[in-house]
């Protein structure tokens, strides 16, 4: 019997409310990405569909195994005929569309992502991006294919473990336990030590699946009608209340995950007649929302996602991230009636299959040539007499944090100690990613021969040269200076110079102790107690012979950066008016205003030097230029300097050097 709402007979087991409660996940995952300071939680709904997906597919592989009738290729035949046909529509239209909308840069990471999203490996490529240089998430389209990744990892063990078990008539039970204890225990861990790992990695996910196969395991659990309805409450309430107090800064899966899976677990666990599930979940409109729920997560992300890119990164209005949806809704059931149902059910399954996953395969293939070709930059022709787009993207490739072709590295738990050089004049620089792109300028003076010194990188991304700094995403913060000074003992370093975006550390998620207090570097205190230690640091280190110098702020600008060197349309791409325009050096000079008076106050109480990086990097006059040379950006983002300018443009550290 078909059941109303659907394109085919249900099974004689269908739960309409596991369709209501798909429609609950997916619409708290569209909504949070659409309305993210309404819904902040929402992100939970991917935790949901785990536990539908490890409670759905664990109850068809155990029915199948004890009956005796599984089969690893009928297995996986429905696995493709269900996941595919949504993922390949979906991939050929982002990456046909990021043709016309993106730039070269840009393009080659949709078709690396292109590549790994065809072979459920986007967890895995999204995990090594992770980190301080790591583009914005609502510039990615393919983003929550991150999901996708995990669940299809599952199912390749799965499946093939639980036959293995039942073969040699191991206690399922247990396996279940154990499996689930280790998968929350390594979530557990990662949620304290790298929550970027916590959040990608498959191992740390597997739980959410597993509470699924449990209760697939368990089987229809014997319950009063009045049990089953306060279950199917605390369950909707659990649900609720994650998406409406959860929020993205919070450690996340970690043990608020468990919110959301014991809530979905209640859900099912209840049972499709309790008064919840069948007054809330069952209902038409959830149902159907439920019965695209796949494509509608599918389609929602690289919809909202081209939106955010298309208008340069500005927030969504109301009424845009309205009709988003909708639009959503409407490529899902497209997709569902006339793509994913035709071959699911059609009656040349066989080769609907085989079709499906060439497709798939093929388009995998298509975004690795567009990764190799740097996202074929030729497609945008060359500007006569000056800066053009696919000069604008070749900013963008350069490197941001990473020693050159000359230094010996040495990597002590992420702190990058470098060596160039020779000689009885020895040079330490340490800070940050805004210290480390100075040293192209040193590489050029040996590669000259005019480096007659001894030089040293000590770097740290996202972390100041400082003592007794920690770092919410940065856990080595403190492990920096200790090796500064280590190094300064043991080398007998004559000339120490400290920098970084001083600037940027003003945040809530950064914290300074001082006098046995935890201060958070965006209160007052917390700002000065970090200049203090600053400051005793400078004294340690001039007592063990050094001389120091300490870097002023360098010019900061969103307009410094190539990305937003180009205005965007829907139709394309075109080079922006006031690309050329200088900025203003007093304005750029007053940015850095509280923090340089601090530095001077340092220099004036410790004898420190001060070195000022504005006249190498602006010129000596008014304004500012973006640009250098015939027409090529300086930076290669808003703060990072490119390392052809720094190699010929910035002398401000030559006399340490030469």
């Amino acid at each position: 019997m078909t059941k109303p709402g659907r394109l085919f007979p249900a099974p004689a087991n269908y739960r309409p409310d596991i369709d209501g409660l798909r429609a609950f996940a997916v619409l708290s995952v569209v909504l949070y990405h659409a309305f993210p300071k309404v819904l902040r939680g929402g992100f939970v709904g991917v935790d949901i569909f785990f536990v539908i997906s490890g409670f759905l597919i664990s109850s068809i592989l155990f029915k199948e195994i004890t009956q005796g009738r599984f089969s690893l290729s009928v297995f996986y035949g429905r696995r493709i005929r269900r996941i595919f046909p949504a993922l390949a529509a979906c991939l050929a239209a982002v990456l046909a569309y990021g043709f016309v909308a993106l730039m070269p840069f840009e393009l080659a990471q949709l078709g690396k992502h292109v590549f790994f999203g065809a072979g459920f490996l986007s967890n895995i490529a999204l995990w090594s991006e992770t980190g301080y240089f790591d583009s914005a998430a609502a510039l990615k389209p393919l983003l929550h294919l991150w999901s996708l990744g995990v669940e299809e990892q599952f199912y390749i063990v799965w499946p093939a473990m639980l036959w293995i078990v039942f073969r040699i008539n191991a206690p399922v039970g247990r396996l279940l336990a154990l499996l689930f204890v280790l998968s929350f225990a390594i979530n557990i861990a990662l949620s304290v030590s790298n929550l970027s790992a916590d959040f990608y990695s498959p191992f740390s996910r597997f739980w959410e699946l597993l509470a699924g196969a449990a209760l697939a395991w368990r089987g229809d659990i014997a319950l009063k009608p009045n049990a089953r309805s306060w279950i199917s409450i605390a369950g909707l309430a659990a649900l609720v209340a994650s998406v409406a107090l959860f929020s993205a800064d919070m450690h996340f899966p970690g043990w608020p995950a468990l919110l959301p899976v014991a809530g979905a677990a209640a859900i099912i666990v209840a049972g499709p007649d309790a008064p919840t599930n069948r007054i809330v979940f069952s209902n038409r409109a959830a149902v159907f929302i439920g019965l695209i729920s796949y494509p509608l997560y599918i389609w929602h992300w690289p919809i909202i996602s081209y939106a955010h890119i298309v208008r340069m990164e500005k927030p969504l209005t109301p009424l845009l991230a309205l009709a988003l949806v909708g639009l959503s809704i409407l490529l899902a059931w497209i997709t569902y009636r006339f793509i994913e149902y035709p071959i699911r059910f059609g009656a040349h399954r066989h080769r609907a299959t085989q079709f499906i996953a060439s497709c798939v395969a093929l388009l995998g293939a298509c975004g690795l040539m567009v990764w190799i070709n740097q996202g074929f930059p030729t497609r945008f022709p060359p500007y006569p007499g000056g800066l053009d787009i696919r000069g604008i993207s070749a900013a963008k490739f350069d490197s941001i944090y990473a020693p050159t072709k000359g230094m010996d590295v040495t990597d002590h738990d992420t702190v990058l100690v470098s060596h160039i050089g020779h000689g009885n004049r020895k040079v330490a620089l340490a800070g940050d990613s805004l210290l480390m792109h100075y040293g192209p300028r040193v590489q050029q003076l040996a590669d000259e021969g005019n480096l007659a010194a001894n030089v040293y990188f000590v770097t740290l991304p996202s972390c100041p040269p400082i003592p007794q700094v920690s770092h919410f995403s940065f856990t080595q913060c403190a492990t920096e200076p200790r090796l500064l000074a280590d190094l300064v003992k043991r080398e007998k370093i004559q000339s120490v110079v400290l920098g970084a975006s001083w600037i940027g550390y003003n945040g809530k998620d950064i914290f300074v102790e001082r006098d046995s207090k935890r201060l958070a570097l965006n209160t007052k205190e917390g700002f000065d107690a970090l200049y203090a230690n600053l400051e005793d640091y400078v004294h340690a280190l001039q007592s063990d012979g050094a001389k120091v110098y300490l870097v002023l702020g360098l010019p900061l600008s969103g307009r410094f950066d190539p990305s937003k060197m180009v205005t965007r349309s829907m139709t394309g791409i075109r080079i922006a008016p006031d690309v050329d325009t200088p900025l203003s050096v007093a304005a750029l000079r007053a940015d850095h205003t509280a923090i340089d008076a601090k530095l001077r106050s340092i220099a004036s109480n410790t004898g420190a030097a001060l070195l000022d990086p504005f006249l190498d990097i602006c010129g000596s006059g008014d304004g500012c230029s973006p640009l250098f040379g015939a027409g090529e950006p300086k930076f290669t983002d808003s703060m990072h300097l490119r390392p052809a300018f720094v190699r010929e443009h910035l002398h401000f550290l030559d006399f340490l050097l030469k």
